[in-house]
């Protein structure tokens, strides 16, 4: 799978009316997934559960996350492709940052990022993971409200935790989209 092959994913907002769905290149501009809001309007307004789906290239099921109606702090459920959760991404109570906690069956990660919340750390037990920044594509993309995501990954980093750090990256995204919602 390129997406847990590649070093760099550059991931771009591609619509933004009711839905979150990105294009996931590499650092070369070539396409090696995208990621699909999932669930239709009716159900999101009705329950507010938001499911997203990673696709690889071929289109087949590389992740799915579950951001479920709850009060409280903001989780969402990693799945693998057989449904199976394998992380959880909780939002952390911070006044001046965002911070994510992804807890892993044999893991912790923590995100945290900048009071301009535009470049952001992902650190797990044997210290960093990636490091991510959030731009606009362009002039005309800052105007529409699309966003760019860079995620870099410490070259050593296993497969699922780069699964997991993917997922936290698009936790991230809904939390911002929320918070500038109301």
């Amino acid at each position: 799978m390129a997406l847990l092959q590649s070093d760099v994913l550059v991931i771009d907002q591609v619509t933004s009316f009711m839905g979150n769905d990105f294009a996931i290149m590499d650092a070369g501009g070539q396409p090696i997934g995208r990621i699909r809001t999932d669930g239709g309007a009716l159900k999101r307004f009705a329950l507010g559960n938001r499911e997203l789906t990673i696709l690889d290239t071929d289109g087949s099921l590389f992740m799915r996350i579950d951001d479920v109606m709850n009060f409280g702090r903001d989780r969402y459920v990693l799945q693998d492709p057989n449904g199976q959760q394998f992380g959880e991404v909780v939002k952390e109570f911070t006044l001046f940052s965002k911070r994510l906690t992804v807890n892993l069956p044999d893991a912790t990660l923590q995100l945290s990022g900048s009071f301009f919340e535009r470049e952001f750390e992902v650190v797990g037990p044997g210290g960093p993971v990636a490091r991510v920044s959030r731009r606009w594509p362009g002039i005309g993309a800052a105007f529409l409200g699309k966003e760019r995501y860079v995620l870099g990954f410490t070259p050593e980093v296993p497969g699922p935790t780069r699964a997991a750090t993917l997922g936290a990256v698009v936790a991230l995204d809904l939390i911002r989209a929320k918070g500038q919602q109301g």
